[in-house]
């Protein structure tokens, strides 16, 4: 056998004992090994990214006159509520924009911040402008941690038509939306830096591996491995266009095409401008149609009332009632928006009344046991916005664990790259070194 066949051999069975022992960092396997391999990864990963913002010309000519400008007008008092309109208008975006990174940045597992945040916030706004009689109240300080229900202020009332309240939350919508759009940016570098040193990422080495036919593989599984490939064409074929039609609505295996394009070394701007503006503009304003029709008390009214006119009145198995089953949800819908409505309006109050720090209300109820079984009360979910809200807080859980398995993961191939590395100078020099003895 000749050296370079040894060679290959013994990297061969060194990546295999490599990926074998990649399979067991994670949380449940190893959790010391993993939450080590996760704090070194995020550590490096915050050092490199700092001393790059630090020396980037940007942060040079831009960034650091305009903080010490600002540090400045804040000290001096000048300008205070022009400043303080900025510093909200800076959170306001910051926060709505990091919930649409978090939303797809997790390579298949992001957290659902649509769900958790944004689609809460169009129905918070439709009741606030059904409760105020208008829409001119500020929705900026719908974000971070907030219990409070908008302030309606002062005005005569009018009647806020579907237009107004499209205007009224589209804009976050779109901050959320461009958000998910810088979001896929790591897929596409991950895979174009991987097609510039000459290699193959690993989801798509998986996805080739799911193309070939198997027995081992269920109906399921050969399906969306033919979606997969048939993405895979499309965007070879139709460039731009392709992945501005495939960003452009709900496609929760868009990661898939980031890569495809880094793989192909597709133009960044190219594809960062199609996924701007299919997942910033145009799939978020059709979500804004669909979720303020939902939410409105008229429109969702109008297709209750139409959805009782198209279902049967009695549905087979089910016993005779007083109300029809279409008018029995139209009615249970009616409840769970009238009820949680009503919690934000009474946590609005209790909020705005609270004068405690957060740490004496938590020792005044472990003080007292009817505030405890208040709070234990208060747990249980009664509505459908609440029963959602604890699904969605699972599904915030699993994300996390999700992040620093992926973290932990990436810092273990980076030491098992090493230890590769180190194997083949270790062969060189033994090979280098029989060539001298003979």
């Amino acid at each position: 056998m000749a050296d370079s066949e040894v060679e290959d051999e013994a990297i061969k069975q060194l990546r295999l004992r490599q990926a074998k022992a990649l399979r067991n960092v994670t949380l449940f396997k190893s959790p010391v090994q993993t939450i080590y391999y996760c704090g070194c990864y995020a550590a490096n990963g915050l050092y490199s990214g700092a001393k790059w913002v630090a020396s980037h010309p940007v942060t040079m000519l831009v960034i650091l006159p305009a903080l010490v400008a600002y540090a400045g007008t804040k000290w001096t008092g000048y300008k205070q509520t022009l400043l303080t309109e900025f510093e909200e208008n800076v959170k306001y975006v910051v926060w709505w924009v990091g919930l649409g990174v978090l939303s797809s940045i997790g390579l298949g597992s992001g957290m659902h911040t649509g769900l958790l945040f944004l689609f809460p916030h169009i129905l918070k706004v439709c009741l606030a402008a059904e409760t105020c009689g208008h829409f001119r109240f500020d929705t900026r300080y719908d974000m971070w941690y907030s219990s409070e229900s908008f302030k309606c202020g002062e005005g005569p009332e009018e009647v806020v038509s579907f237009a107004d309240l499209f205007k009224k939350v589209i804009l976050t919508a779109v901050l959320w939306g461009i958000g998910t759009a810088i979001g896929e940016i790591p897929p596409y570098w991950l895979s174009y830096s991987a097609a510039v040193a000459g290699q193959k990422n690993v989801t798509l080495v998986e996805l080739e591996e799911a193309r070939r036919p198997s027995h081992q593989r269920n109906l399921f599984q050969r399906l969306v491995a033919r979606m997969e490939q048939w993405m895979v064409s499309f965007i070879r074929s139709h460039g731009f266009f392709g992945i501005l039609l495939l960003a452009s609505w709900p496609n929760a295996a868009f990661d898939l095409c980031g890569l495809v394009c880094g793989n192909f070394r597709f133009p960044f701007w190219k594809f960062f401008g199609a996924t701007l503006i299919g997942k910033g503009f145009i799939k978020v304003t059709g979500q804004v149609v669909f979720f303020v029709a939902v939410f409105r008390k008229d429109s969702r009214e109008a297709v209750l009332a139409w959805l009782e006119r198209l279902l049967p009145a009695r549905m087979p198995g089910l016993g005779s009632g007083a109300h029809s089953p279409a008018r029995e949800l139209h009615l249970f819908i009616n409840r769970s928006i009238a009820k949680y409505r009503a919690k934000v309006l009474a946590k609005s109050a209790a909020h705005l009344a609270e004068r405690r720090w957060w740490w004496r209300r938590a020792l005044d109820v472990l003080r007292s046991r009817q505030e405890l079984q208040r709070l234990m009360m208060g747990l249980i979910p009664d509505t459908v916005a609440e029963v959602w809200s604890g699904f969605m807080a699972l599904l915030m859980a699993a994300f996390a664990m999700s992040c620093v398995n992926a973290f932990a993961q990436a810092y273990r191939m980076q030491l098992d790259e090493a230890e590769v590395i180190a194997a083949r100078q270790r062969l060189e020099a033994d090979r280098e070194q029989e060539r001298k003895q003979q």
